[in-house]
């Protein structure tokens, strides 16, 4: 006979089957975190991964800011769409590792249970969060306000065909920041949820957005997404990462596999430092016979590049070491002058005489010179 805690775990791993079904399907109750089961399933497998992604981007948010939005006594933070709030969590964690003074965390949200929960999770003395509950994109009862920092995080996944909307929200709160401002959009790695945020992210540099994009498009993009040019392409981050193993065990028990963050995310400033030009793989590395190959970004165009084995070399073994997210510096001649943006028609070939220099890691970590090589 089953003992009480192994009835009620494998109720949670049928809850969070049931989430996950309800995630890929876009069929999700709206009302799903106002139930105390359905919150303590999503918070068991989702909260963690949540949180790491926030972490990871808060990192990049401390690296890719303007120095004057950490020069300030104290920061603001505005969390739409917030849920139990981990994601949002997981930034200011980041942040506070850096940033001596307290960070202010407002949530909003549709559940009062959901935002509950937030409140009471909280473990930073540094971190103190308020709440407001709201149906988004049409309630907004938060503004007017001015903050620091705007997240927003898996809105669109659960909120089909409301791009425009949510552009208007945006584009309200975008005048919301003080000095320094960062706004940071994150939607789920799947393809409709990629290229719904893509869309977005043209819609609000078509209407002159007051921010400057500055990751993870190499360059600072100023025009129309590359990714969206062809109705197969999406774009996403594919990064490593370590989870507890209560949540691998889960996650094998329900057949899926969890080793990497996976999202799409648009990084938005009022100022700062926007990747300078170069090529970002957006593919995986492909190993082919006679070759390695992958589809590169320059914030413009979509690049399919190829290394022949003939072609390898010390200058361009690391090539062949590539992941996902990553970027190398863009040739200043020959190469992509001599070639066109991907067409489906073919591949250029990276030159043996050309160094592929790695210069950061998809988080935006450079690299030491050592790694690059």
């Amino acid at each position: 006979m089953k003992n009480r805690k192994s009835i009620v775990r494998n109720q949670v791993a049928t809850d969070v089957s049931n989430l996950s079904r309800g995630f890929t399907e876009r069929t999700i109750d709206p009302s799903y975190m106002d139930r105390p089961d359905t919150r303590e399933a999503y918070g068991a497998y989702y909260g963690e991964v949540s949180h790491a992604k926030g972490e990871s981007l808060g990192r990049e948010i401390l690296r890719r800011a303007s120095p004057r939005l950490f020069r300030k006594d104290r920061l603001r933070m505005l969390d739409l769409g917030a849920g139990t709030g981990e994601f949002s969590q997981g930034v200011a964690t980041a942040l506070l590792s850096e940033f001596s003074g307290p960070l202010d965390l407002h949530l909003v949200d549709r559940s009062a249970g959901a935002l509950s929960h937030a409140i009471n999770a909280a473990k930073d003395p540094r971190l103190f969060i308020s709440v407001t509950r709201a149906t988004l994109p049409e309630e907004r009862p938060f503004l007017p306000g001015s903050f620091d920092i705007v997240t927003m995080a898996n809105c669109l996944a659960e909120n089909d065909h409301r791009d425009e909307s949510f552009a208007g929200l945006l584009e309200e709160v975008s005048n919301t920041l003080r000095p320094g401002g960062i706004l940071l959009l994150v939607e789920p790695a799947d393809k409709r949820s990629s290229r719904t945020l893509l869309s977005l992210g043209d819609l609000l540099l078509s209407r002159h957005f007051p921010l400057t994009l500055l990751a993870p498009c190499p360059g600072g993009r100023t025009a129309s997404c590359p990714a969206l040019a062809h109705p197969d392409d999406w774009c996403h981050e594919d990064r490593p990462a370590d989870f507890s193993e209560t949540l691998l065990k889960m996650a094998d028990s329900l057949g899926h596999i969890k080793d990497a963050l996976k999202m799409t995310y648009l990084l938005f400033g009022q100022d700062g430092a926007p990747f300078p030009s170069a090529l970002r793989l957006v593919s995986p590395l492909h190993k082919e016979k006679g070759f390695f190959s992958g589809d590169f970004c320059d914030g413009n165009h979509w690049w399919r590049i190829r290394l022949l084995n003939r072609n390898r070399s010390d200058l361009t073994r690391s090539f062949t070491r590539l992941h996902r997210g990553e970027t190398i510096e863009a040739p200043l001649g020959g190469l992509l002058r001599s070639g066109s943006p991907r067409d489906r028609r073919g591949a250029m070939d990276w030159s043996k005489e050309l160094p592929v220099i790695r210069l950061a890691h998809p988080d935006g970590q450079p690299f030491d010179r050592e790694e690059g090589l």
